[in-house]
């Protein structure tokens, strides 16, 4: 917890001491597409996991896309998809056989936040999101169409999110702590990717 504070309050004062300077920076595009993929684990509430008899922690992927207005306001989208321990995994006889079942959660956001300049002396950034989730959770079989499906309860909700950029040539490694506020599903989603700003010639 001390470690999120530290990294909400340096952002903070970077994106401050960013917007600051920006007045004296070159003209540049007021809106750059962005786009970003990233890894990561995803935080349970035991209670929501025990409920829909999954484990408490889970990896997996998302995908994110939006613009920089001015070079610090970040409006956003993203999809993302957690592959869940099932503890309560069943098996159902298909036409390629008996087949088992996979427990997974899938998420869709929207934010917007702050993000401070990244010089190219000290290519180092923080940005700040807020925004939230809605999920669809599911017990099924893959690629099984009359198969069962059991729906679980794992909620999203509202989030903050600190990021740490770091620019390498024309792109940026990023790393984020995304900690949902309700904290009955859905708790944190920790990750590690990358993030291309398109700002053309």
């Amino acid at each position: 917890m001390y470690i999120r504070q530290l990294v909400a309050t340096a952002a903070l004062v970077a994106l401050a001491a960013g917007t600051a300077g920006a007045q004296a920076a070159p003209k540049t595009r007021n809106v750059v597409p962005t786009f970003g993929f990233s890894i990561g684990t995803l935080a349970i509430d035991p209670d929501a996991a025990a409920g829909s008899s999954v484990g408490d922690q889970a990896w997996g992927l998302q995908l994110d896309g939006g613009v920089v207005v001015h070079k610090h306001l970040v409006l956003g989208i993203d999809l993302g998809g957690q592959f869940l321990d099932d503890k309560a995994q069943f098996t159902q006889s298909t036409t390629a056989g008996d087949m088992k079942s996979s427990a997974s959660v899938t998420y869709f956001s929207g934010s917007v936040g702050l993000r401070s300049g990244i010089p190219a002396s000290f290519p180092l950034g923080l940005a700040v999101n807020v925004g939230a989730s809605a999920t669809v959770s599911k017990r099924s079989i893959d690629n099984c169409v009359d198969c069962h499906v059991e729906k679980l309860r794992i909620p999203g909700g509202g989030f903050v999110e600190p990021t740490l950029l770091l620019r390498v040539r024309s792109f940026m490694l990023r790393a984020t702590d995304r900690v949902y506020l309700g904290g009955n599903g859905m708790r944190s989603v920790i990750s590690a990717g990358m993030q291309f700003d398109f700002r053309g010639r």
